[in-house]
């Protein structure tokens, strides 16, 4: 859309703050939890329980969300703290935790080897569950929805290019994520 404008992407599971990291803008999800930025609220969205047809061909199907605790899962985590809580539509349960990772692609990987159950964003497991890769699990119990934001410096004023890109995710990142949902509703 805006052949003339070059981005430098940094793609890290860390909390990176845009003034001190010197971003121009951040797309956080999960809450804000700083007074020095602006967010500007894109969507929620939930992720989702997914397993390989192979998996559940070896160690059966998870019929509640207690039942997560007898089944091999991965869980995304940052630091050492491996101790995972998910959270279903009144229910919390703790997964049987065999592989904690901040990284997300790696559960992506763990869970179409059909090693593990865990939880990603539709986004990222669209495409496995369209091709019959991967199976989402406990749709009747969703996971708590998640938000995303853009997070700018409260204190500067945003350039035209920083601006240009607001305007951009704000129209195309809805659309792709809600694509996703519906697409995945319509399965």
């Amino acid at each position: 859309d805006h052949p003339d404008i070059r981005v430098h992407l940094l793609s890290t599971e860390r909390r990176v703050h845009p003034v001190e990291d010197g971003i121009d803008v951040a797309l956080r999800v999960g809450e804000v939890e700083h007074e020095a930025l602006i967010a500007r609220h894109l969507l929620d969205y939930r992720h989702v329980l997914v397993a390989s047809p192979e998996f559940l061909a070896t160690h059966g199907r998870p019929n509640t969300p207690q039942d997560l605790s007898r089944f091999p899962c991965a869980t995304w985590s940052l630091g050492t703290n491996t101790n995972a809580t998910w959270r279903f539509a009144g229910t919390s349960v703790t997964p049987n935790t065999v592989l904690s990772t901040n990284d997300t692609m790696h559960l992506l990987h763990s869970v179409l080897a059909g090693e593990v159950i865990t939880e990603l964003p539709p986004f990222i497991v669209k495409d496995a569950i369209e091709r019959g890769l991967l199976v989402p699990l406990l749709q009747e119990r969703p996971l708590p929805s998640v938000p995303l934001n853009l997070l700018y410096p409260a204190h500067r004023h945003p350039s035209a290019v920083v601006r240009t890109y607001i305007e951009y995710c704000r129209r195309k990142i809805p659309w792709l994520v809600e694509a996703c949902t519906a697409d995945r509703r319509a399965t």
